[in-house]
């Protein structure tokens, strides 16, 4: 097992794949498997309580590494007695972070940010210690911000799905540039990429208040809103629809509902890691209706909406950079 195997599983940046093969391989293997928690639980002691940011995290990991890389079983649990030691006996934080962390690093005890990231044509899933799970979609990044009383915050540039446990004691926030959604024990998805015109937020299960100022929410929500926000004309528009559709990229799957060529191919070119351009320009504002599998190829989405009208499309292959798709 490699140390970049390990350190992808622990600090939580393993593909969907590597993750799946990893713990299949636990399963199998009782020996790695006690090999593998012990490292866990060392790992969580050498970052205990330490504000991250990646360079610091890999820092981290890899003095955590060095002192137990000599991986036979009497090493190993000899190594987990030494430090299992140190952490009861130290008699405060400032002491264990002192010798855990480098002197010249500087570090902030009462709050924790954490950035996590989705590629492109991926899913990811993140879960929190109260059993709370946020699901990223294909080229998403969110970073979460800790404080000492408790509260959580989100900065989100992407698409996100929430399930939050219900917890009076817990304050979530998700930060977006226009506006603040405030959880209350919910399920909900979030869609706010950067280079798209509107942000969507879509209420499935609880409540969510989404707030203006600071002093008082401009809206709350029921189960089955939808809220359009129009960034150019900062307005706010909300329908009922089946929050099913919205969510459904979690599920693997494409949902247009009477969306235009131009949307639907921003969002393969999210999804696929491609350029597309229409050429034929009226084709733009056609509108399409479909559901379509994401583990398909480009070509074989665009073959399904040729379906319906007369599109067609060439598809120039190149190495080092993106394919370009030319629609016309």
């Amino acid at each position: 097992m490699s140390e970049e195997i390990f350190s992808n599983i622990l600090n939580n940046s393993a593909s969907e794949v590597e993750r799946g093969d990893f713990y299949k391989l636990l399963e199998e293997d009782n020996a790695l498997r006690e090999m593998f928690y012990m490292y866990k639980n060392l790992n969580t002691i050498s970052i205990l309580s330490v504000n991250k940011d990646i360079q610091l995290q890999q820092d981290s990991f890899e003095r955590f590494w060095n002192r137990v890389k000599p991986v036979n079983a009497n090493r190993i649990a000899q190594v987990w007695y030494k430090y299992a030691a140190v952490f009861i006996l130290a008699l405060s934080l400032g002491f264990l972070l002192q010798y855990l962390v480098p002197a010249n690093k500087e570090v902030n005890l009462l709050t924790q940010h954490i950035t996590y990231t989705s590629e492109k044509g991926s899913v990811s899933t993140i879960h929190l210690e109260d059993g709370s799970s946020i699901w990223l979609s294909s080229a998403s990044k969110i970073t979460l911000h800790r404080s000492s009383n408790g509260e959580m915050s989100a900065e989100l540039n992407g698409e996100a799905y929430f399930d939050m446990i219900p917890d009076p004691a817990r304050k979530f926030t998700v930060n977006l540039e226009y506006f603040k959604v405030k959880d209350i024990g919910t399920k909900f998805n979030i869609r706010a990429y950067s280079f798209e015109p509107s942000v969507f937020t879509t209420l499935v299960e609880g409540k969510i208040d989404l707030y203006k100022n600071v002093d008082k929410p401009a809206m709350s929500m029921i189960p089955g809103d939808y809220l359009n926000y129009d960034k150019k004309s900062n307005l706010m528009a909300v329908y009922q629809q089946d929050p099913s559709i919205s969510t459904a990229w979690k599920d693997g799957k494409f949902v247009f509902i009477n969306k235009t060529l131009s949307e639907i191919c921003l969002e393969l070119e999210n999804w696929y890691n491609v350029e597309i351009i229409i050429r034929n320009k009226s084709l733009a504002k056609a509108k399409y209706t479909s559901v379509i599998k994401r583990t398909t190829t480009v070509k074989m989405v665009l073959k399904m909406l040729a379906l319906t009208d007369k599109i067609n499309f060439k598809i120039e292959e190149r190495k080092e950079v993106r394919d370009i798709v030319y629609i016309f």
